[in-house]
């Protein structure tokens, strides 16, 4: 098992991408904490994994609040006595893409939950796995920050965020790669997943025109790339961003 005797920790994880990471991380051996804002999903989760209690743990986390994140993670290190793997996978996407219109606070939230809370359960995370000498860290982009975004993909403070995600796996990388710990990004194309299901499916047929693979990404593309960067297979990458999106974007 690739991922044997490991503790992972995924944010957002009542979601498409989350919940996805998690079955393939246990999958591969890793206990996992599933960490969300939504007490009533987190709730929903742990009976879907009542039997395998031993090995999936949920627990309520707002990404957006550093004390708060602080105080989840020093919680997950006394239980579990590490995080091995992190996976920022939370993120909020806007109703609409208006962005002359909306609220700014709609734009505040975006910063706050998509780039701020990865920078804040990075730095969490991060003095435990120098003490250690390991670790990984596994940021969620979006193929926005490459295209720009596409009509009804949460429009410029989406991107911006997404964007954002990049400068900072690239800049932790540098940070915490002497202490032998690897962060990265993973950058979805369109995928299926209850975030994006108020808007996708109606772009579906136009998208996959532009997608050689032709067809839309789903969750578990994005869990096995996220379990190939945090296993041992990956060891030797950091700072880098990978594309899943049938080849939607080409770097």
């Amino acid at each position: 098992m690739r991922l044997a005797s490991q503790i992972a920790l995924i944010t957002g994880g009542s979601g498409g991408f989350g919940q996805a990471t998690c079955q393939r991380f246990i999958e591969e051996g890793s206990t996992v904490i599933l960490a969300d804002i939504d007490e009533e999903k987190l709730a929903e989760l742990a009976l879907q994994y009542r039997d395998k209690s031993n090995q999936v743990k949920c627990m309520t986390f707002d990404v957006s609040d550093f004390e708060k994140v602080e105080l989840g993670v020093n919680g997950i290190i006394a239980e579990y006595g590490k995080i091995d793997i992190l996976v920022n996978n939370a993120g909020y996407l806007p109703k609409n893409d208006h962005w002359l219109e909306n609220p700014i606070e709609d734009w505040h939230k975006v910063i706050n939950v998509n780039l701020s809370g990865e920078f804040y359960c990075a730095r969490a995370v991060a003095n435990q796995m120098i003490e250690r000498r390991e670790g990984r860290i596994i940021n969620i982009s979006s193929s926005a920050f490459r295209h720009g975004g596409v009509p009804g993909g949460g429009g410029v403070s989406y991107t911006a965020s997404k964007a954002g995600v990049v400068g900072l796996t690239r800049s932790l990388a540098k940070a915490l790669g002497p202490y032998n710990i690897t962060v990265n990004a993973i950058a979805p194309g369109p995928t299926l997943t209850p975030m994006t299901e108020n808007w996708l499916p109606q772009s579906e047929d136009k998208l996959t025109e532009s997608i050689p693979l032709g067809r839309l990404g789903t969750p578990a593309d994005i869990a096995n790339a996220a379990l190939f960067l945090a296993s041992k297979d990956a060891s030797f990458i950091t700072g880098a961003c990978l594309d899943v999106n049938g080849g939607f974007t080409m770097s």
